[in-house]
């Protein structure tokens, strides 16, 4: 039997245990950080919720008691948790993991080649689907004019966020793009890539501007699966729990016109020139199939501490035969907590 002033240790609803194989990480998903802890920690936080501390103390065994102390000190030294009473203990409930969204479509992405998009039309059909953001890859050089254009169309619409990535021209000065981007207060970020050099800066308004050498020539520069692209706050988390965290109400439109899931499929459901958005998505019955394939579901990723705050990759994967087949562009291994650069590796669609 415990004592009446035994004390308990609660973690903070926004502070969330996810096991791996080998490892877990405690993600705060209000504050934007994680830290990894041993699964031991992790069985401890999850396992026995309710019982004290010298409840859990004695299940573990005196031998054990350093470490369980230096367990308990980490976790209140960078505030991911605190003591309390049982009383207290049953005023602080889990968070809601439910995710939902009014939206039918949250976000999109529009391909730009040497085909001419009628941009005034995809916004708008865009806006009558709820779309929030919105992000343009210019697959070559684009002038002032024609990307001041394109975005004047956005002045008055619902739409919340465009992201732009274009190809680097050196005839556009600083002064230019500082003039495109203080005008068009939607933009979140504007990348030019391939360029000869890698440099950033911030815009008046605030808005990062990034030169980098990648060279995007096609949808195909797409896909990769890394820790600088790792997403932490609640509504990424709770949608990762139960959909894909790339695909989920996202529609796309490749460089000539074809409407996809995902501008590096190849299973095209029409063209944007002769159907519109709303007519895939509500009269074909395997448009939105992807969008429900989680990390619980997918080989590997399922045993990976990072499943909830990465993204996910249906285009290539290991094994195009296994729709739930791993990312094939993720060099992590979950296993071994190793990450591969994923130099040689062929390009295998998933469709």
């Amino acid at each position: 039997m415990r004592e009446n002033n035994d004390i308990y240790f609660k973690l903070f609803a926004n502070c969330i245990p996810v096991k791996g194989a080998s490892r877990s990480l405690l993600c705060d998903v209000q504050r934007n950080r994680s830290n990894f802890i041993p699964n031991d920690l992790y069985t401890i936080l999850e396992d026995f919720p309710s019982k004290s501390i010298s409840e859990i103390e004695a299940i573990y065994g005196e031998e054990n008691k350093e470490v369980l102390n230096d367990y308990f000190e980490f976790l209140l030294n960078e505030e991911y948790g605190f003591f309390c009473s049982a009383e207290e203990l049953q005023l602080f409930p889990k968070l809601n993991l439910e995710w939902a969204h009014p939206s039918i479509i949250t976000n999109a992405i529009i391909d730009v080649g040497n085909v001419t998009h009628d941009f005034q039309k995809i916004f708008s059909q865009l806006e009558d689907l709820n779309c929030q953001d919105i992000q343009i890859r210019f697959f070559r050089q684009a002038s002032v004019d024609e990307i001041g254009a394109i975005l004047s169309l956005l002045r008055l619409s619902t739409i919340k966020s465009v992201e732009l990535f274009v190809q680097y021209n050196e005839l556009l000065t600083d002064k230019e793009i500082l003039g495109i981007v203080d005008h068009n207060l939607r933009l979140c970020n504007v990348i030019f890539h391939s360029a000869p050099f890698k440099r950033n800066f911030l815009s008046n308004n605030k808005t990062p501007v990034y030169f980098v050498k990648d060279i995007i020539s096609s949808a195909a520069h797409c896909g990769f699966i890394s820790q600088k692209y790792f997403t932490m706050n609640i509504n990424s988390f709770t949608e990762a729990q139960k959909n894909n965290s790339c695909l989920n109400k996202k529609i796309a439109i490749d460089e000539n016109g074809e409407i996809k899931n995902c501008p590096s499929m190849e299973l095209s459901y029409g063209n944007i020139a002769s159907d519109t958005l709303d007519s895939v998505i509500s009269e074909n019955n395997t448009f939105k199939n992807y969008w429900s394939i989680h990390k619980d579901q997918i080989l590997v990723c399922k045993d990976c501490e990072f499943r909830y705050i990465c993204t996910d990759c249906r285009a290539y994967i290991e094994n195009p035969d296994d729709l739930l087949s791993k990312p094939l562009k993720c060099g992590y291994d979950p296993y071994t907590n190793e990450w591969d650069q994923l130099t040689d590796r062929p390009l295998i669609h998933a469709i």
